[in-house]
């Protein structure tokens, strides 16, 4: 591994992402989003950031599209704990860790809370000094049965608003709820074998949080944003340390 790239990668990064934080958000979060490229010069350069353990993660995946996508989704990773340390060191430098539950994060900033999701098309970034924070991002277009999985994962509130649109309003429903809910999972440092039951939102005539864990303070400590721009649907969630 050579750091070589490095330069080019951050450009790169920087030259195709775009600033989606919520305007509801901005004291608490900042969330970058970069579509996934399809240029392999882009894969290998990202590729040369990486660290071994990394390199032979990717070579696991079957495909090469979802190779490329790991690489990609690394680097982007490194990229934006550079700009969360404002820092000029090479992106290679820059190694997340993760907890048990695999919450990434910094040991250089142990104060910041990160956040990171990906899907065909593209990836999300996020991060916090003042929050807990999560982001989900979700390929829309995917072709599911919405209201049987709504029944089966959701609160009955929010499968029957699942079922109550038509369409394709129906498929957009269940994603932004699905989205909201792995959002707050990762808040609170948790994944999907928490439960996706844990957090309860309502979406008209705005997203709101109904029920969170009483564990970690109820929806009064938390607050909810669907993130505009990303080419999928996208959800931020923020909990108060205080």
């Amino acid at each position: 591994m050579t750091g070589d790239h490095s330069k080019r990668v951050a450009d790169l990064f920087a030259a195709r992402s775009r600033d989606l934080t919520p305007a509801s958000a901005r004291h608490a979060a900042h969330v970058l989003y970069v579509p996934v490229s399809r240029d392999p010069e882009v894969t290998r350069r990202c590729a040369s950031v990486l660290s071994d353990t990394e390199l032979q993660r990717a070579a696991r995946f079957v495909t090469e599209f979802d190779k490329a996508q790991f690489k990609q989704r690394r680097a982007f990773r490194r990229f934006c704990g550079a700009l969360a340390l404002d820092s000029s060191q090479p992106l290679w430098q820059i190694v997340f860790s993760e907890t048990e539950n695999g919450r990434p994060y910094l040991s250089d900033l142990p104060d910041f809370r990160f956040s990171f999701s990906s899907c065909r098309f593209g990836f999300l970034g996020a991060w916090s000094q003042t929050h807990g924070i999560g982001v989900d991002l979700e390929d829309q277009t995917r072709n599911l049965e919405a209201v049987e999985l709504a029944h089966r994962f959701f609160s009955g509130a929010e499968a029957n608003a699942v079922e109550r649109a038509g369409g394709l309003e129906r498929l957009r429903a269940f994603f932004r709820f699905w989205s909201l809910k792995e959002a707050a999972l990762k808040s609170i440092g948790e994944g999907l074998p928490y439960g996706l039951d844990a957090f309860e939102f309502e979406l008209d005539p705005n997203v709101r949080i109904v029920h969170a864990p009483p564990d970690h303070g109820g929806p009064e400590q938390f607050n909810a944003h669907m993130i505009e721009g990303a080419d999928s649907c996208a959800a931020l969630v923020t909990r108060n340390w205080a």
